[in-house]
């Protein structure tokens, strides 16, 4: 089986010709599904994006949203959306709401989207502010009381996609006792995943790119399980990292340019 992963491809600045001509790139490969670790569009367009991509390609679909997928829309009536969009679309599977899903007879697939905690790097004294706290309806809320609220709800997010990664990975080897499990995110779980230039970002950009809550969850369940290898897939630095804190846990975040998505990895696994 092909898996053909791609992450941060920001469909919603294309113009249809180019989207096309990327759809045909995919197709090309012969995939026999496709991955997406998140940065698909925006809230108003990610819908519209990916049933035209499922309509063109007509591959199975997998996907988990990042941080720009909820630009100028609410965390809530998007996973809302993505929720009845798996319900409705055969071929699209936000892995949040798909749970676990069963590739060939020793590996599984799942996902969820992750959020920046804040919790490395020097949240406290950066100057940084992504956008997400303007365009991002439960985060512009919280900014607008000031910096640490803002830390408390990007924290609810990251903890509460953390908890609910945890489990879904205690179910998946509780259930398939698989040897392989693939893990889909947006944001890296490790500092030493997110890149900058080649180097590892520096303490004023940390505390939006990475979730250490995610990395302590990963770390935990891989230390726990040996013999079953991790293998993690993200996006949202734009830069190429690979980090193997453990033996068995295998971090990979995708390179992206803006205006120019292109495929990460083809993926092959035996069924």
């Amino acid at each position: 089986m092909k898996l053909v992963w791609l992450t941060d491809i920001h469909l919603d600045l294309l113009e249809q010709e180019e989207r096309l001509c990327f759809y045909k790139q995919i197709a090309d490969v012969s995939g026999d599904i496709i991955l997406i670790t998140g940065d698909i569009a925006e809230a108003y367009s990610v819908s519209l994006a990916l049933k035209e991509m499922a309509a063109v390609i007509n591959k199975p679909l997998y996907f988990v949203l990042g941080n720009h997928d909820y630009y100028r829309g609410s965390v809530d009536l998007v996973r809302k959306e993505m929720r009845a969009l798996t319900q409705q679309e055969p071929l699209l599977h936000w892995l949040p709401a798909a749970g676990v899903q069963l590739l060939g007879n020793d590996t599984v697939l799942l996902g969820q989207d992750g959020w920046a905690d804040g919790r490395c790097g020097d949240y406290a004294n950066s100057p940084v502010r992504l956008n997400d706290c303007r365009l991002i309806l439960e985060l512009e809320q919280s900014a607008t009381l000031g910096r640490y609220p803002l830390l408390e709800a990007m924290q609810k997010l990251a903890d509460q996609d953390a908890d609910n990664l945890k489990m879904s990975l205690i179910n998946a080897i509780k259930d398939h006792r698989p040897k392989k499990i693939i893990i889909m995110m947006h944001v890296p779980p490790f500092k030493e995943a997110c890149l900058y230039e080649g180097v590892i970002s520096n303490d004023d950009y940390l505390p939006f790119f990475a979730s250490k809550i995610t990395g302590d969850v990963l770390t935990q369940i891989a230390q726990e399980h040996a013999g079953i290898q991790f293998i993690v897939l993200c996006g949202h630095t734009h830069s190429q990292a690979y980090w193997q804190p453990l033996d068995n846990l295998i971090i990979k975040v995708g390179a992206a340019d803006y205006m120019k998505p292109e495929i990460q990895e083809i993926i092959v696994i035996e069924c």
